[in-house]
């Protein structure tokens, strides 16, 4: 947050959702799940250290290996200004 990578409600969201059960994981995409995934997807497009995007890609897997219709969290209305795939895409170029 210092370094203005990550904002203070996206720093607020990655520590209630870091290292919780996969219930309460649950718990909090269904309440709040387009709001997780612009705050991976922004990890995704602004901070490059390895070990954080591996660490956000493998949420983003958890997340969608445990229920795979949460994938709809993608493309909801709030996110619409939001490319949410370039940060996939642009991961997948950098490691080739």
């Amino acid at each position: 947050m210092t370094t203005k990578l990550i904002s203070g409600t996206g720093l607020q969201l990655l520590r209630r959702f870091d290292n919780r059960a996969e219930s309460v994981r649950a718990q909090l995409l269904d309440d709040d799940g387009p709001a997780y995934v612009q705050v991976f997807v922004s990890i995704l497009r602004d901070i490059f250290k390895e070990e954080t995007v591996e660490y956000v890609l493998a949420l983003i897997d958890e997340m969608l290996t445990a229920n795979p219709k949460r994938a709809r969290l993608f493309h909801d209305k709030s996110l619409a200004n939001e490319d949410t795939y370039e940060p996939f895409l642009s991961q997948f170029l950098i490691s080739y």
